[in-house]
């Protein structure tokens, strides 16, 4: 029979995810924030073996706060840019009937006359969806920043107080748990660090190979959004396909959606459950699965807050119900 401080545990969990179901924003950007603040305490590590903490706290900062305002800043320019000449050349697109048949398939001319309909169409569903969650956005925009700002001292105050979580009887076993559970989630988002790094290396070397242009905006851009499930993708791919199609055409874009698969299926066949599992001590198929579950169950928040839980749940079921820690 589960203790005091087991019910408590389980009960903590269920508020979190009713919380992230019907609250996704706000959840997100708390989540988002602690994330960005342990990334920067990611190369600050790996800096400090080499100079004076303090200074490579200040160069990590820098560093990783530095890459998000250059992607932010360059990210709205870039899109109406290329928006601008997109939709110039679709406009072109529209070749004279009898000249197409004598050139072309049936097929080929029916798909390039309906080809600027749906791009059109498919980028006012963007639009549309985009101001529908402009309120949303805003809202966690301002959470994520604040909690960025203030983690610091939230981490420190969080620390002093979170023995009141437990009753005097659970209270050392408690605070293992937390203890053990909290340093598996600094590990996980060094996993998700080195796997977004990557993943954003591998896009920018690819566009730059392809001669895509504005290639290391294109990498920063994808390491960055790589930790914001599923927008994420949408957002890295808006850019790099624009700029593709409008440099080089229709094997622009071809190219595009190939570095966009293959670096899809990089991440979610090897960089991520490999990273993961080794970080979290997860098999790989566990980390496949709880992704695919969570990100059915939660969407967006879905395959953010999977890999914690799952190492929560664990963690619960070790301490609290087999006992065995």
């Amino acid at each position: 029979m589960l203790s005091y401080g087991g019910w408590l545990t389980l009960i903590y969990l269920v508020i979190f995810l009713f919380l992230a179901y019907f609250s996704p924003f706000i959840i997100g950007a708390l989540i988002l924030g602690v994330f960005i603040s342990m990334l920067i305490e990611a190369p600050k590590g790996l800096l400090s073996k080499f100079m004076n903490p303090k200074v490579s706290s200040v160069i990590s900062h820098v560093l990783v706060l530095g890459l998000i305002l250059y992607a932010g800043i360059n990210f709205f320019p870039v899109v109406i840019n290329e928006g601008r000449k997109l939709f110039s050349m679709l406009s072109t697109l529209t070749i004279p009937q009898e000249e197409q048949l004598a050139q072309l398939p049936v097929w080929l001319i029916d798909f390039i006359n309906s080809l600027n309909q749906n791009l059109s169409d498919f980028a006012l569903n963007i639009i549309n969806q985009m101001i529908a969650y402009v309120p949303n956005l805003i809202t966690a925009t301002i959470v994520l920043v604040i909690t960025t700002t203030a983690i610091g001292s939230l981490r420190s105050v969080a620390k002093n107080n979170v023995w009141k979580l437990y009753p005097v009887s659970d209270r050392e076993r408690g605070l293992k748990f937390i203890k053990e559970t909290y340093s598996q989630f600094e590990r996980f988002v060094l996993g998700q660090f080195l796997a977004a790094l990557m993943l954003g290396t591998f896009i920018g070397v690819m566009s730059f190979i392809l001669k895509i242009p504005s290639a290391l905006f294109l990498g920063v851009l994808a390491w960055i959004t790589d930790f914001i499930p599923y927008l994420g993708v949408v957002i890295s791919a808006i850019p790099l396909l624009m700029l593709a199609f409008t440099e080089n055409g229709l094997i622009g874009l071809i190219l595009g959606l190939i570095i966009l698969t293959l670096a899809n299926q990089l991440e979610m066949w090897f960089l991520h459950p490999k990273i993961q599992s080794n970080a979290l001590n997860l098999h790989w198929f566990v980390i496949i699965v709880s992704l695919l579950l969570f990100g059915e169950l939660f969407s967006l928040l879905g395959v953010l807050i999977a890999l914690p839980i799952v190492v929560y749940i664990r963690n619960f079921w070790e301490y609290f119900v087999l006992k065995i820690k």
